[in-house]
Parts: C-alpha cells; sequence; structure tokens
C-alpha cells in the first residue's frame, strides 16, 4: 500500500517507520523543503529523533502533488494547521476515492469543532477515520508495542487493510468519544505536571488523574461521546501515558510553569505543539458557554492564563478542583 504522511513530527516520523515496517510505501510530507533536504540527505529527523535512521526508501519532500496517487492519507499535523492542511489537499484534486486518517489530537480553533469536523466538511464523500491512543512517539519509532483505536462511522475503515509494526488496532465508531479522549488529556497532563513540580507526591497525583478521567467522561458525554470510549486506549490509556510519562510535552509545560511562570516563555522554545495549552482556553469558553461543569479545567485555565497566580494558589486551585 502507497501511505502519504502529511506532517514529519515525532509522531509523524514514528508512524512513517512503522507502517514501511510493516511493508507500505511511504510518503512523508514535511513543513518545508528544509526538513525534507535533511530527511533525505541524513536519513534522520535530527529535531526529533536524532540517532534513529530512517530508511532511504522512506521519501520525504515538501510538496503535496504526491498524495494524488497514494492509497491512503494521513493527517498528522498540528490541530492549529487542520484548516490550512485541508486547503492544500484539496489544491491537489485529491480524490474522494483515498481514504483519510486523522491523527490530530487537539482543537483546530477557538470554536468547538474537531478536526474530523474540518476534514468531513472539505472531503464529505472521503472515507475517514480518526486514530488515537496512548503512544509515546519515540518507542514507535523503535519499534515497542503500542495498541491505538481507530474510529470511524459504521467502522468503514476496518476493511482498509492498513497495518503497522508493533502496534494492535481496536476498531470502534465513536469518533467523537476518541478525539476528545485525545484532546482533554492534553490539558489534564499540564495539571500533573503541576503536581510534580509543586512535588505534592504520588497519592495527590494519583487522585489528580483519577479525578480527570470523572471529569473526562463527564465532559466527553456532554459533548455526545459515548463513557465507554474514555474506559478504554483512547481515554484512561493516553490520560495515563501523557500524565505520567517524563517525555510528554505537555507535562513537562506543567512542571516548568511552577518554577517559572512564563507559559509563553515555555511555548516559544519548544520545537513540538504542546496543545494542552491551547485547549484549555477554547475548552474553558466552551464549558462555561454550556453552563457545563468543569473544576479542573476551570483550575488549570486560571493558572495558564492569570499570570500574577502564585505556587500557592496553584496548589490551592488543583485542590479545590480535585478534592
Amino acid at each position: 500500500m502507497n501511505i502519504s504522511i502529511i506532517g514529519a513530527g515525532a509522531w509523524g516520523t514514528a508512524v512513517a517507520l512503522s507502517t514501511f515496517r510493516a511493508g507500505h510505501a511511504i510518503t512523508l510530507i514535511t513543513k518545508s523543503e528544509a526538513d525534507a533536504n535533511e530527511i533525505n540527505t541524513n536519513h534522520e529527523n535530527l529535531t526529533f529523533f536524532p540517532g534513529i535512521k530512517i530508511p532511504e526508501k522512506i521519501a520525504a519532500t515538501h510538496r503535496y502533488d504526491s498524495i494524488r496517487t497514494c492509497d491512503i492519507l494521513f493527517l498528522i499535523c498540528p490541530s492549529a494547521a487542520i484548516d490550512d492542511v485541508c486547503q492544500h489537499i484539496k489544491a491537489e484534486n485529491f480524490p474522494a476515492s483515498i481514504p483519510i486518517i486523522s491523527f490530530c489530537k487537539g482543537l483546530p480553533s477557538s470554536t468547538w469543532e474537531l478536526p474530523s469536523m474540518y476534514v468531513k466538511r472539505h472531503f464529505p464523500n472521503n472515507i475517514f477515520g480518526v486514530l488515537s491512543g496512548p503512544s509515546y512517539a519515540r518507542e514507535v519509532a523503535l519499534d515497542l508495542q503500542t495498541q491505538l483505536v481507530l474510529a470511524s462511522e459504521n467502522n468503514c475503515c476496518k476493511n482498509l487493510n492498513v497495518t503497522f509494526s508493533n502496534m494492535s488496532i481496536i476498531y470502534d465508531t465513536d469518533i467523537v468519544g476518541v478525539e476528545l479522549g485525545g484532546c482533554l488529556k492534553n490539558i489534564y497532563a499540564i495539571g500533573a505536571g503541576i503536581c510534580d513540580g509543586l512535588k505534592l507526591g504520588d497519592n495527590a497525583k494519583c487522585a489528580y488523574i483519577t479525578s480527570c478521567l470523572r471529569e473526562m467522561i463527564r465532559l466527553g458525554t456532554s459533548l455526545g461521546a459515548q463513557q465507554q470510549t474514555f474506559l478504554g486506549p483512547s481515554g484512561l490509556g493516553d490520560l495515563l501515558l501523557t500524565c505520567s510519562g517524563s517525555w510528554s510535552r505537555n507535562r513537562t509545560f506543567g512542571e516548568t510553569i511552577t518554577q517559572n511562570h512564563n507559559p509563553q516563555e515555555f511555548i516559544s522554545q519548544s520545537v513540538a505543539a504542546v496543545e494542552g495549552y491551547r485547549s484549555t482556553k477554547i475548552f474553558y469558553n466552551i464549558f462555561k458557554e454550556k453552563a457545563i461543569d468543569a473544576p479542573i479545567i476551570n483550575a488549570l485555565y486560571r493558572i495558564l492564563y492569570d499570570s500574577i497566580i502564585s505556587v500557592e494558589e496553584m496548589q490551592r486551585l488543583l485542590f479545590l478542583s480535585v478534592f
């Protein structure tokens, strides 16, 4: 199978390696010509995975014309870029016969629209699915075992025959639930990092994560998702991984701002998107508008967007939201 992957960050590169090992032909579409030249010349993604070789048969390009002849298209770009990416795809007269799978974990804009809503608006006739779950990109790049969820209407993606190396896929139909799990866990991971930065201990952090799961289920079902989805890999699994991993950008972000309460400084220096920062503000406004109670997200909004909050106030807000 010929797969085109839009997005050559950590996750896009890891998925390229996994699908290539499974026997597929891969084209990796980068953000710039310089990025493509680096991968094609050094056969490494030096920004994200120095030391992990990318096979010469994985072709990198910054041009979109390769998508016209692929068998399936993967979107693995930052959520904020999804609309621009869809415009580039449309400019290539992208065929309605080619399925599209989104790997995005975040809200594209300040309005209540998930990535799937953008993609389906632009490409209403293409088979479409969302793939998400606990997936530390470096472990996927190193070919360690992973389990993810692929959601699509009427399970239409189940017969696509796309395979990954050392990755098992659970099929589902709850697109909204799978996407919301991927969005909300990034927000909650920031709070887990704050717990770590404040040295609140494992007991408090465990209580925090448990409360996050309860809130995730309540908020997700209020937005049309199924409760059971949040108890699977794309909900609880991704929440645990992102709240616990030392590599997690969102968790590290939360830990860092307890020492230096300057979120924008961290954001500006990060080579990859910290999806939870934008998502916190967007979801805060969504739930406020809908009069839905979201105490943890409310607390994190105060911490992230109120520059005068002290370390003591961070701890007070988190405890009030959990205990």
